[in-house]
């Protein structure tokens, strides 16, 4: 069975690597891969989807007001489709939503669409997204999925839009506890004092991630805590804003700007406790991953990250605020007792929620509806 998958950039985002992560199993299983990105830029974790064994294909996707281009762009996706015989279009980008699962259908071939977020739409164009959901799934006969139950809530009672809920997952053969010395020697590597408290947070700079609260809760957390580092991992648009209010603010010194890091794990087993103030999210990967290496993870609370107490005390949830995150930071570190407790509870809780082989399973099984 031949599987396309569509993106927008091929970043190092919860998609993208969950998919490498699953690469071999679907394999196993007699798919063969392809990925397309349709971005302006092919993305720097092409490599990563191509080492995987996807085939990356690039081709830009035109804006929605240059109508010439975009109907070619249709037309050549269809008889792309059809003459490479695809048996599933795999569509990961709420923008292309609509014109893949129609290009699909054309061509008769299967489509299936993730919703991977939970997106409000403005009162103005609130109906068009209806009527976009509802020709997409019962004229095109596109198959709707969502990742977590907040995503599956949000479509279901803000568009009454049923979907196939199946949960994301992670690569738990590469995400799991330190053992032995192994937080000593990471921490040697990346030249972190032992009595450091490290503060993590994993994802791209933008608005909705919001790493500015943890940047401004800093002041109030190194004067307690004089000997603290924060390992920001991740690039964006307002990567250079973060920095810069770093050092408005007086902490660059106890900030590590990372970038985006291949091994992902050797800094969340070098960290002490797990960041995530979003303003929203779908059910992030990297969060699960933290609670995979048995981080204690303090979040903020709202759709997508309240996921994770629906079965138990697994995060510190709190309210949106950089002055509360500072306090419970503190209050965490003074309690390790508490932090060991919480951080075993959500490490049970991501390996049997988030599992690769029974969510590939049920992937799976979409594809073949």
């Amino acid at each position: 069975m031949r599987i396309i998958h569509i993106f927008h950039e091929l970043k190092f985002s919860g998609a993208e690597i969950m998919y490498v992560d699953a690469a071999s199993i679907f394999r196993q299983k007699g798919f063969e891969l392809t990925a397309l990105s349709t971005a302006r830029d092919v993305g720097e974790f092409a490599p990563h989807m191509r080492q995987a064994g996807y085939k990356v294909i690039h081709h830009e996707y035109p804006r929605l007001m240059n109508y010439f281009a975009r109907i070619k762009f249709y037309i050549q996706f269809t008889r792309f489709l059809k003459k490479e015989k695809f048996d599933v279009v795999h569509i990961h980008s709420h923008e292309k939503m609509w014109g893949m699962s129609l290009c699909a259908w054309i061509a008769g071939t299967h489509s299936v669409y993730t919703f991977h977020n939970v997106f409000p739409s403005h009162f103005y164009s609130y109906h068009y997204h209806i009527l976009l959901r509802w020709t997409a799934k019962n004229i095109f006969k596109c198959q709707f999925q969502t990742i977590s139950d907040s995503v599956y809530n949000h479509e279901r009672s803000y568009y009454r839009n049923k979907t196939t809920k199946v949960y994301n997952w992670f690569g738990s053969n590469r995400y799991f506890p330190a053992s032995g010395e192994e937080k000593i020697q990471f921490r040697k590597n990346l030249e972190i004092d032992s009595d450091t408290t490290v503060l993590i947070s994993v994802g791209g700079c933008s608005h909705v991630k919001r790493h500015s609260d943890i940047i401004k809760a800093l002041p109030r957390i190194i004067k307690e805590i004089p000997n603290c580092l924060y390992l920001h991992l991740g690039n964006g648009s307002i990567k250079s804003d973060e920095i810069q209010l770093a050092q408005e603010l007086g902490v660059q010194n106890n900030i590590r700007f990372c970038g985006n890091q291949e091994d992902v794990r050797k800094y969340l087993i070098s960290s002490d406790i797990y960041l995530m103030p979003s303003r929203f999210e779908g059910i992030p990967i990297t969060t699960i991953e933290a609670m995979a290496c048995q981080i204690p993870a303090i979040l903020y609370d709202v759709p997508g990250l309240r996921d994770f107490n629906n079965e138990g005390e697994n995060s510190i949830l709190i309210p949106e605020d950089f002055q509360i995150l500072a306090e419970k930071v503190i209050s965490i570190k003074k309690d390790p007792q508490k932090a060991e407790e919480m951080s075993i509870r959500a490490r049970h809780f991501v390996n049997s929620k988030f599992s690769m082989e029974q969510n590939v399973e049920e992937i799976c099984k979409l594809y073949t509806l």
